[in-house]
């Protein structure tokens, strides 16, 4: 887990997005401005984690909602 590059991302605003888990390709749905950890419900590794604004994501935006 420790070589996961997370990537802050910019410029989406409040709203939903659609996240894919690179582990297993499961997708889920959650917000931008999260205050949480995400992790996948399928594998548990961390999808996205909270910087106090938008969130950092290790995982492939597949969709704004």
């Amino acid at each position: 887990m420790a070589d996961q590059k997370f990537v802050k991302l910019k410029s989406i605003g409040n709203k939903f997005i659609k996240l894919k888990c690179k582990d297993c390709g499961n997708e889920q749905i959650t917000y931008t401005k999260i205050s949480s950890v995400v992790v996948c419900n399928i594998c548990g590794s961390t999808m996205a984690r909270p910087t106090g604004g938008t969130l950092e994501t290790t995982s492939e935006v597949t969709g704004v909602l």
